[in-house]
């Protein structure tokens, strides 16, 4: 039977394609795979070095004020870390780029640090200690 084994990547709503571009890039690290735009929307889709998870950033084109439901977008966006130490290399990475965050959070199943992107999507980074 065929399955379903992972995903390739998930789409942020943003108000800047370019600007969200840039920030993912120089505060996260991900490399923009590609980029693509239409007479409604302008996105790019960039990933982690190495392979894995990817984030899609999409711009729509059009009035702020009509609803559409492709506006619509995440809300909250986890990504996990491999040690409890790679969780404060990343508290120290936001803090030298300027970006507000809760510092490490412990919790039981191990460790949380949120933060947002400039649109104001919450991003949490978290340790599982299992």
């Amino acid at each position: 039977m065929n399955r379903l084994v992972g995903f390739h990547h998930v789409a942020l709503t943003v108000a800047s394609r370019d600007d969200s571009a840039a920030w993912y890039g120089s505060v996260l690290g991900f490399e923009e795979l590609f980029r693509e735009e239409g007479d409604e929307r302008k996105a790019c889709v960039m990933r982690f070095p190495g392979g894995g998870f990817g984030v899609g950033l999409v711009e729509h084109v059009g009035p702020p004020d009509t609803f559409d439901p492709r506006r619509l977008g995440l809300d909250h966006l986890a990504f996990t870390v491999a040690t409890r130490e790679a969780l404060d290399q990343w508290a120290a990475r936001l803090t030298d780029a300027g970006v507000d965050h809760s510092d490490v959070i412990e919790v039981p199943a191990g460790g949380i640090l949120n933060f947002k992107d400039p649109d104001g999507i919450a991003l949490a980074l978290f340790w599982d200690r299992a």
